[in-house]
């Protein structure tokens, strides 16, 4: 019954502010149930607290198997009964058939249940002035056919979880909340944020207050949804039809959200894309799109849709997120496998009218994404800070213990609500929540409350107060802290952390120092030119390389590392990245693995500074030394991948922390052999010493495996190589460069030799470990102890046990900088473990003094290093040819011969990276050797043969060291050479005239000569050479196919590559024997009659191991992707 107060009195209540005295409403409440009796108890009881209470109740069962039928039972009973009827339907019954069900028996039953119906779900508690506070948005604004109350976390009333509703082109449900947030107007969080009644395109079902008259007109809750997304889909049609729909914040209620939490079943939807509920979810999220959208949208939509869930079914495989994935899939199904019914669900609807302003648009979604970035970083600030023990100085208070009278009437609306007809539309249908986010924390009561209360706020009255809660609910979770976003602390936590202003510092210093090198083509000291992307990607993947003379050795791994890293800029920008910014990326790597140190950042990010900054680093990019950079920026991280694997405790994601470890010391072993082998031996040693956590074992030892081996099979067929040749284990990728003279006193600085690195300059970093030894010694230093300890093993091999190169020449000491890289880095490790916060404190004069020292001692190494990058052979610009040369050489098929220390023989183009990493045939350094020899200090005839041999190895240019090396060759030469432009640096190029190519056919007199070993005729017009045209059929190596004429019987075809093992050769179809000519070319006896002559390079071998190499690699990738995240029960905020 309506209450009898006079129409005068109850706007003199409702202007004054004070409640209407109502006992009923009319209102129809409509309770739906499914196996919801854990809550319902809660629900009942916050409903039968409902003033005014609703005309009438009506509970919907439908096939519930807990309690529910009973207590409903009981509800329904008695003189004082709640529940007016309860209705039975099948357990299959639809959230939305269930409401039509409720409201068509309350319309047969009496006729006029009411004007209004209020849903309600069996898993929500509305406070007591829910329906009146909805009620009286109603009256104010006459336009609003729904509204929706404020939804509040079941177990913490501090989180709001649900608000306003919207959804985007790609049907995912938009609450305009970022996570969650927090309730309240009080101190700096609140601001109003959630007392304003905005428009907005739709409100959660729970709760929702519906104006009769609307819901028959707009004929309810679409059937076709029987769970899911029907709340979106009738607020979308209510706004089409010009109705008004309000999200009223100051009317609240608590809801579980079980269907979103996993909590209950979608036994309503039993085929998919049930019963999962992230399936209908997706499927009912994008039909709801598509059957209220435009025309032309609906006509763009439908290939999107499938192309959309295509790629995020895809991504989702690649991810490991299966479940995510079959709901992708489900969705497609469902949409265009007609149980849809999108064109009878447009074909019922009139698109007539628009929802401007409602729909979130990309920008928006942008946006949000932006603001959830801000409060991620802000969150895992504060988690670590709390790690520590440290806490934000001030926490928002519970809303009981400051909230005053909550306004109702007039005064809860926004401001100019009276006065119009419509309330503002928000931007994107959503209001924008206070910037709180909570983080999970030390408990909160553990943190002083010492913020003021804010003006016009009482303090909590000492006597008895209505609790916003029913009494007995769950304490809030102590573990939870509320921290404000705005953009003071983001400002504290991004743009003024350790992290960023350690990146902007150290680059701001490697550019600096190496201001006199930048580039993207650098070059120099053991660095050779970087080809393009297609150059460095057909290099790796070739069978037969054309340096030396030729030859099938595997390609180096770094040339795949460098053609991964270089798929957007380049592989030059790759290196030059890696040189020039080796200090700012080392720098954070060392500063990220770091994280689960229980020290401060600041301290951590000196610490980090330090190791960017050490002398063997330095030393590595004055130098060119690409294998040592990659081992520092790795290093630390593979470190700290290792000591997570072995420690255990990561939980569900120790599958991508092994694999993702293995990937980077795969990248590790590519450029540092050396550093690979000695960390794959600390991972085995380790996982004896090291204790593991209780039922980590099988992890543990299939952590190892994945650590140990999965490396090895990612650099197929390279650690063959590395197992034959020790010079490639101890001396790493690169140019050959001869080491400089180094003695104790430079190792124990950190000092490995040659430009780059002052002395005595790493002496800081091991003073400040032998300090922290004396004053702090713990057991955490062990494993820094333990680098050291390798890193000396490591030393002592390099600088006792000499290496010929593959290049070859004299056998030579190592570099000792990648062992003191490591060195460093276990140093670094000693002090950091003494800055512990769970170790004694110390007395403050002793840390500002240690403090003023390590600033000091990064300062000294900044300084030294700013002077050594000064120094070194790395140049910004690497040498080329003449233009002319470059159209010449891909056309002839022929090589460039570079005089040096060593001499390298490189077709088509000059040397580039990874040539001295290929191993040669056995007789090619040899040869190249006396070349240069004969070349440059040897008598005219010498140099004639010398050159005759060349030529007829394809050799067409000829690049002396210098001009006067190039003037005593052209004198020796005579017109066997001419002169060419020069190369881009200044260097002599001389061309080699006599006739030769990439192929040669010689005659019965030549082929006699060629075969018993004689050197070719140094005449330039002598008889009996044919070379292969260079316009035939794949005439040159590694696959030639020429067809010859009819000539006399004895003829030779001359390859111009190095003989080895593995050549084949075919005449007319026919295997043909593969002979040796002129000492070490490939060549095939050819008959007298015309025949198709055929000759490949071996190669097989290695195209299987490249498969296994490409599908370890993709299961690494795939098994190393970060597993799906699932946020902890109190703070999830899925829908309903």
């Amino acid at each position: 019954m309506r209450s009898t107060v006079p129409s005068d009195e109850r706007e003199r209540q409702l202007t004054s502010g004070a409640t209407p005295r109502l006992r009923t409403a009319p209102v129809l409440a409509v309770l739906v149930c499914h196996d919801g009796a854990r809550w319902l108890g809660e629900a009942l009881a916050a409903l039968r607290d409902q003033r005014p209470r609703p005309r009438h109740v009506l509970a919907v069962d439908t096939g519930s198997l807990d309690g529910t039928a009973e207590l409903l039972a009981e509800a329904s009973a008695g003189p004082d009964r709640l529940v007016d009827g309860v209705l039975s339907l099948s357990r299959d019954t639809g959230f939305a058939e269930a409401v039509h069900a409720a409201v068509d028996h309350a319309v047969r039953r009496w006729g006029d249940p009411g004007s209004w119906i209020w849903v309600l779900h069996d898993d929500c508690a509305p406070e007591p002035d829910c329906l009146s506070a909805l009620l009286t948005a109603a009256e104010v604004a006459p336009s609003a056919a729904v509204l929706g109350p404020l939804a509040l976390d079941w177990a913490d009333p501090r989180l709001v979880v649900e608000a306003g509703l919207s959804t985007d082109a790609s049907g995912h449900r938009q609450t305009g909340i970022g996570g969650v947030a927090l309730v309240g107007s009080f101190g700096s969080f609140g601001q109003g944020a959630f007392e304003q009644s905005t428009e907005v395109l739709a409100v959660p079902s729970a709760g929702s207050l519906i104006r009769r008259a609307a819901w028959e007109s707009l004929g309810g809750y679409d059937r076709a949804l029987p769970l899911l997304r029907e709340d979106v889909d009738f607020g979308w049609r209510a706004n089409r039809a010009g109705h008004l729909v309000l999200s009223v914040p100051v009317a609240r209620m608590r809801h579980a959200r079980a269907v979103g939490r996993g909590e209950r079943g979608l036994d309503a939807v039993p085929a998919p894309p049930g019963p999962a509920p992230r399936g209908v979810d997706r499927a009912h999220g994008l039909r709801t799109f598509l059957v209220n959208c435009s025309a032309l949208s609906y006509v763009l939509g439908l290939p999107r849709t499938v192309l959309l869930l295509l790629l995020r079914a895809l991504g989702f495989l690649l991810l490991r997120r299966f479940s995510d994935a079959q709901a992708e899939v489900a969705a497609l199904r469902y949409l265009f496998g007609g149980r849809a019914g999108l064109r009878a669900g447009r074909a019922a609807r009139p698109h007539k009218g628009g929802v401007p302003g409602l729909f979130t648009s990309r920008i928006t979604r942008l946006r949000n994404a932006i603001r959830d970035a801000s409060a991620y970083l802000v969150r895992r600030r504060v988690q670590a800070d709390a790690a520590l023990g440290r806490l934000p100085e001030t926490a928002p208070r519970h809303p009981s213990e400051v909230d005053g009278p909550r306004p109702v009437g007039p005064q809860a609306l926004p401001a100019g609500a009276l006065s119009r007809r419509r309330p503002v539309r928000a931007t994107g249908g959503l209001r924008r929540p206070a910037t709180a986010v909570p983080v999970s924390a030390a408990p909160v009561s553990a943190v002083p409350v010492t913020a003021e209360l804010p003006s016009g706020v009482s303090r909590p009255s000492p006597r008895p107060r209505p609790s916003p809660v029913p009494r007995g609910t769950p304490a809030p979770a102590p573990g939870i802290v509320f921290v404000e976003v705005d953009r003071a602390r983001v400002l504290r936590s991004v743009v003024l952390g350790p992290p960023l202003l350690l990146a902007l510092l150290l680059t701001a210093f490697g550019l600096l120092a190496n201001s006199a090198r930048l580039g993207l083509d650098l070059a120099g000291g053991r660095l050779l030119p970087v080809p393009d992307l297609a150059g460095t990607w057909s290099a790796y993947l070739a069978a037969w390389h054309p340096v030396a003379g030729g030859t099938s050795a595997p390609a180096p791994a770094a040339l795949a590392v460098l053609g991964v890293l270089g798929v957007l800029g380049g592989p030059q920008f790759a290196v030059a990245a890696l040189l020039l910014g080796d200090a700012p990326l080392a720098g954070l790597a060392a500063y990220a693995a770091t994280r689960r140190l229980p020290a401060r950042r600041p301290v951590r990010a000196v610490a980090a500074a330090a190791y960017a900054l050490l002398p063997p680093a330095t030393s590595a990019v004055a130098q060119g030394r690409l294998d040592a950079v990659v081992a520092h920026v790795l290093l630390p991280l593979v470190l700290a991948g290792l000591m997570a694997v072995l420690r255990g405790g990561t939980g569900a994601a120790w599958l991508p922390v092994a694999s993702g470890t293995a990937l980077a010391l795969a990248a590790l072993g590519a450029f540092s052999p050396l550093a690979h082998g000695l960390v794959a031996v600390a991972a085995l040693v380790g996982f004896v010493l090291v204790p593991g956590r209780v039922g980590d074992g099988r992890r543990r030892v299939a952590g190892l495996f994945i650590v140990v081996l999965l490396p090895l099979a990612l650099l197929l067929p390279w650690p063959a190589v590395v197992i034959q040749h020790p010079s490639v284990l101890l001396h790493g990728v690169g140019a050959h460069l001869a080491p400089a003279g180094v003695g104790v006193a430079d190792l124990l600085a950190l000092r490995p030799g040659g430009p780059g690195a002052l002395p005595f300059a790493g002496a800081v970093v091991v003073l400040a470990a032998l300090a922290a030894v004396v004053l702090r010694p713990s057991r955490a230093m062990l494993p820094g102890a333990a680098a050291l300890v390798a890193a000396a093993f490591a030393v002592i091999a390099l600088l006792t046990v000499p290496v010929t190169p593959l290049t070859g020449g004299a056998a030579e000491p190592g570099w000792t900088g990648v062992p003191l890289v490591i060195a460093g880095w276990g140093l670094l490790w000693v002090v950091l473990a003494a800055a512990r916060r769970d170790l004694p404190p110390v007395r403050w004069p002793v840390r500002r003094l240690a403090s003023a020292a390590a600033l000091a001692g990064v300062l000294a190494l900044a300084c030294a290093g700013f002077a050594g990058l000064r120094q070194g052979p790395l140049r910004a610009e690497a040498a080329r040819l003449p233009s002319t040369v470059q159209r010449e050489l891909p056309s002839t098929g022929r090589s460039v011969l570079v005089l040096g220390a060593p001499t390298r023989q490189v077709g088509g183009r000059l040397p580039a990276f990874g040539d001295d990493d290929l191993v040669p045939t056995p007789t090619s350094a040899a040869r190249l050797e006396r070349w240069r020899r004969d070349l440059t200090g040897g008598s005219a005839e010498a140099a004639r043969v010398a050159l005759t041999q060349a030529a007829a190895s394809g050799v067409a240019f000829v690049v002396p060291e210098d001009r006067e090396s190039a003037r005593r060759l052209r004198d020796a030469a005579g017109e066997l050479v001419s002169e060419a432009p020069p190369l881009s640096d200044g260097r002599p190029v001389l061309r080699v005239r006599q006739a030769a190519g990439g192929a040669v056919l010689l005659s019965p007199e030549l082929a006699r000569r060629a075969r018993t070993g004689g050197d070719p005729p140094a005449d330039q017009d002598a008889p009996g050479t044919a070379p292969v045209e260079a316009g035939s059929v794949e005439a040159g190596p590694p696959e030639l196919g020429v067809r010859v004429s009819e000539g006399p019987q004895g003829r030779l075809l001359v390859v111009a590559a190095e003989d080895e093992p593995g050549w084949r050769a075919t005449v007319d179809g026919d295997p043909a024997p593969v002979v040796r000519a002129w000492g070490h070319l490939v060549a095939v006896p050819v008959p007298a009659t015309a025949a198709d002559v055929r000759v490949e390079a071996p190669g097989a071998t290695r195209d299987l191991l490249l498969l296994l190499q490409a599908a370890a690699a993709l299961l690494t990738v795939w098994m190393a992707a970060p597993p799906l995240i699932t946020r902890p029960r109190e703070l999830s905020v899925r829908a309903r």
